[in-house]
């Protein structure tokens, strides 16, 4: 039995595969497997998988009719036999001692969840990175008992998948898997996960993973159509643990799921602003998300201070002053600047 199950999702990535495999060749531990799913690929994809498992033995292929990340994630997890679960990205990629670093710490401390930090890297059109960030975990240390309740706050959101190392058993007991969701659903499972109460949590202020800074075709910009007539789904879960907690009095947890909520509001607005809607629709769009008391509550309740982002903020604003017109035009405006 492998020590960590390395899990790809792989789909159209034929310029990428070379570059994450070696990435998992140089690893300092050894004793791992890399499940590569190739989900339906239109380009060499398979092809490089089967060669890139029949080169090394520690590699496997499997591939399936095209069906989302979701699913090809599930693939790998049903056929996963290492002690822990590792979700890499195929157009990412690993610094070469991340196993070794990321097992010891988990078997020491007998943590159920190892969480680390990772480099944003920014490449140019002849792929060349030119431009590195690290981005570190909101805290650090070794967590038990109930550290996502004691620590919600911090946590909640913290929704990248790939920055987190997993123990099987956990994820099996708990069967645990993606929903079937274009987008949010690595948010879903680590939020199911959390639901759980692991019992003790891991946490480095070390970046183990390069993650490649979205496209414009990324599907965090890409119109979904399912969104518009189910939005909240994220929030609604948030909401529904901390509920189930029977933690919904506490000031921290309840700001906590406001916020959510006014992201999961905040990604709406975007996601008409991409599709093809007419006006009149995505107004009637917005009015009838405004109706629902936890969204109005949440609009109501954050600070305009808690946006980071400009055009969000003035959005939060205008929302707060029910000018849901504006908040369109305005979004639109946006997406074309991008566009």
């Amino acid at each position: 039995m492998p020590k960590i199950s390395f899990i790809l999702p792989v789909y159209n990535m034929e310029n990428y595969l070379p570059r994450v495999a070696e990435s998992l060749k140089r690893q300092t531990m050894t004793d791992f497997e890399a499940i590569f799913v190739n989900d339906g690929s239109k380009d060499r994809s398979g092809e490089i998988c089967e060669e890139l498992a029949a080169q090394d033995l520690r590699f496997r292929a499997i591939s399936k009719p095209n069906g989302g990340v979701a699913s090809a994630r599930n693939t790998a997890l049903d056929a996963a036999s290492g002690d822990y679960l590792f979700f890499l990205d195929p157009d990412d990629w690993i610094e070469p001692e991340t196993a070794e670093i990321l097992t010891e710490v988990a078997d020491r401390e007998q943590a159920d969840l190892v969480m680390f930090g990772k480099y944003n890297d920014f490449y140019d059109e002849n792929g060349t990175c030119v431009k590195r960030v690290q981005a570190l975990p909101p805290i650090t240390g070794v967590f038990r008992g109930e550290p996502f309740k004691e620590y919600f706050d911090k946590l909640a959101t913290s929704f990248f998948i790939t920055t987190k190392m997993m123990r099987r058993d956990f994820v099996e007991r708990h069967h645990l898997r993606f929903p079937a969701k274009s987008i949010g659903e690595d948010g879903l499972f680590y939020v199911e996960f959390y639901r759980q109460n692991p019992s003790c949590l891991a946490v480095l202020d070390r970046p183990l993973y390069h993650y490649t800074e979205a496209r414009s075709n990324s599907l965090s910009n890409s119109y979904h159509p399912e969104r518009v007539k189910e939005n909240f789904y994220l929030s609604s879960a948030i909401r529904s643990v901390v509920e189930e907690w029977g933690l919904m009095n506490s000031p921290m947890h309840r700001k906590k799921v406001f916020y959510c909520i006014l992201r999961d509001l905040q990604l709406g607005i975007k996601n008409i602003s991409l599709g093809p809607m007419t006006f009149r629709e995505k107004y009637q769009w917005l009015r009838e998300a405004m109706r629902d008391p936890w969204v109005k509550s949440s609009v109501r309740e954050v600070p305009l201070k808690t946006e980071k982002n400009r055009n969000d903020k003035i959005k939060l604003q205008l929302l707060k002053l029910h000018l849901y017109g504006a908040v369109l035009i305005l979004s639109g405006c946006n997406q074309k600047k991008r566009g």
